[in-house]
């Protein structure tokens, strides 16, 4: 058996990412329902890739942008992620927080799925972080689990974010995904393996762990809250805000300040900017109409200043709203196969 093609997608605009997340994850556990958002955090032009390396019952992948995003997905029981940050030798402050644990050299996080049904997932990758992504299938996972007798790496998937480990089963866990991607394996019995021996296995030092607690349940509810927050409607106050959370006022701003490093108005900005974008790039939508409906679009997201909303459209995107639709009719999507070593 061959290893399958490993392919790189490059893209220039989040609606486009968000159509091929949903597509990719289809292919790997076909009865979920999944949707994501992709907000773009920092300002700038904007390119990011991801290079996916099929493999049975595992979805591989490597992401990286030359922006800060900010990722929500719906919580789910069908996979389990474990994800890492590559720093390809060099040591390197990041900015990145997966599902609430901050990422440093030995961080492996994501895994904090399973209690959460009917809730979301939540991810900031930073600027220029090569980030590693490795999704298992609870299904299979727990089974392995139970032959194992890991109940401690049962009890770490219920209950934690995310651990710093420099253990050996980590440390070869993350060399055998890169020899994935540079080799092609055909099998991925090895990557559930090593994933439950990395929960199970003491630490040479002190280990790092992120639990659940109501600080990272307050940043779910909020991220959540804010890409489902009523459209058209007029921005909403901190006020508003803390009273639909149940929170303090001080208790939110030190949360959001502390994960996302803005003030929580600046991250509604940016998620309403980024909610705009996707109508000027929606594909359903003719050219022309998109133009004519340009400035309805900014008012139904809260922008009810047209000017003050194409500088902060511009200032972020460095593009403006008619240079989006005039792109949104050409193809953004650069896919490229990638050439492996076989084993």
């Amino acid at each position: 058996m061959k290893a399958r093609k490993a392919k790189e997608y490059i893209f220039n605009d989040l609606l486009s990412m968000e159509t091929y997340c949903k597509g990719h994850y289809s292919d790997y556990y076909p009865k979920s329902d999944f949707s994501c958002n992709v907000t773009q955090l920092s300002k700038g032009e904007l390119v990011t890739s991801s290079i996916c390396a099929p493999i049975n019952d595992a979805h591989l992948e490597i992401f990286k942008s030359n922006q800060t995003i900010l990722y929500e997905e719906e919580a789910n029981q069908n996979s389990v992620a474990f994800c890492w940050i590559s720093n390809q030798g060099e040591h390197l402050q990041s900015n990145t927080i997966i599902s609430g644990h901050k990422m440093v050299d030995l961080s492996i996080a994501g895994f904090n799925r399973l209690n959460k049904t009917g809730g979301n997932i939540w991810d900031i990758v930073g600027a220029n972080t090569m980030l590693c992504c490795m999704s298992l299938k609870w299904e299979k996972m727990k089974e392995k689990i139970h032959k194992m007798n890991a109940y401690n790496a049962f009890a770490k998937l219920e209950e934690c974010i995310g651990i710093d480990s420099n253990s050996s089963a980590s440390i070869q866990l993350k060399n055998l995904f890169e020899r994935h991607f540079t080799k092609g394996l055909v099998k991925s019995d090895a990557f559930y393996d090593l994933a439950i021996a990395t929960l199970e296995e003491p630490c040479d030092q002190e280990v790092n762990l992120t639990e659940r607690s109501d600080k990272t349940d307050l940043i779910e509810d909020l991220v959540k809250f804010l890409y489902e927050d009523s459209k058209g409607m007029p921005p909403l106050t901190i006020g508003e805000i803390t009273k639909y959370l149940n929170t303090e006022k001080e208790s939110l701003s030190i949360a959001c300040r502390t994960n996302f490093n803005m003030p929580i108005l600046d991250l509604i900005k940016s998620i309403r900017l980024e909610q705009v974008k996707k109508s000027y790039l929606n594909p359903h939508v003719p050219k022309g109409l998109k133009h004519f409906t340009k400035q309805q679009n900014a008012l139904y997201y809260g922008f009810k200043n047209w000017t003050k909303f194409e500088k902060s459209y511009f200032a972020t995107f460095q593009e403006s709203p008619d240079e989006t639709i005039e792109k949104s009719s050409r193809d953004s999507v650069l896919i490229t196969d990638l050439m492996r070593r076989q084993r």
